[in-house]
């Protein structure tokens, strides 16, 4: 189903030979936000506690992630086709009992990054939701550097209400230093 296009463009629901080539945009696309995150809360607790279930890489987790939903709510993947390939993607999911869409995992190919092509599938993302009487819509992100070009994105399209966050990570092994009860 075609959703919008731009220029020789297609914003379309994604077909079931598009989940190769959404894997590798999403490879490229979230490895420097996973460098990121290692770097902040290192490699130890990365594999440890974030890298779960075991045996799975970030890349298969991610990879898992889209296909389960893509199986199950087709319609909630969209891919950017020029014509030639698939440029770009966008999942996103409804909650329809909160009144609340959720953009998810999205990447646009570096070769085409800049264009406006991410604002181009949000905005009809949020038009969809709209359509199907969603009112709220949230997205996640980071706010490390390696997430700027995604926050610049969201907030082009709309997305006002920043909820600042923190995570805090201590090893324990490595900090015992007040962690003795008294």
């Amino acid at each position: 189903m075609i959703i919008a296009t731009r220029d020789d463009t297609t914003l379309r629901q994604a077909r079931e030979e598009d989940l190769p080539r959404i894997m590798e945009i999403t490879c490229i696309c979230y490895e420097p936000i996973y460098h990121s995150f290692i770097s902040t809360v290192g490699e130890e607790l990365f594999e440890e506690v974030i890298q779960k279930p075991a045996g799975l890489t970030w890349k298969q987790r991610k990879e898992k992630k889209i296909r389960g939903l893509f199986e199950k709510h087709p319609e909630w993947v969209w891919v950017l086709d020029d014509g030639n390939e698939v440029i770009g993607y966008v999942t996103f999911g409804l909650t329809p009992d909160k009144n609340l869409g959720d953009i998810d995992n999205n990447g646009v190919h570096p070769d085409h990054a800049g264009k406006g092509w991410a604002t181009f599938m949000y905005r009809h993302v949020l038009q969809y939701f709209r359509d199907e009487g969603i009112r709220f819509a949230v997205v996640e992100t980071e706010l490390d550097d390696a997430h700027i070009p995604a926050r610049r994105a969201y907030e082009a399209v709309g997305f006002d209400r920043p909820q600042k966050l923190v995570n805090y990570w201590q090893d324990l092994e490595k900090q015992n230093e007040g962690s003795t009860p008294e």
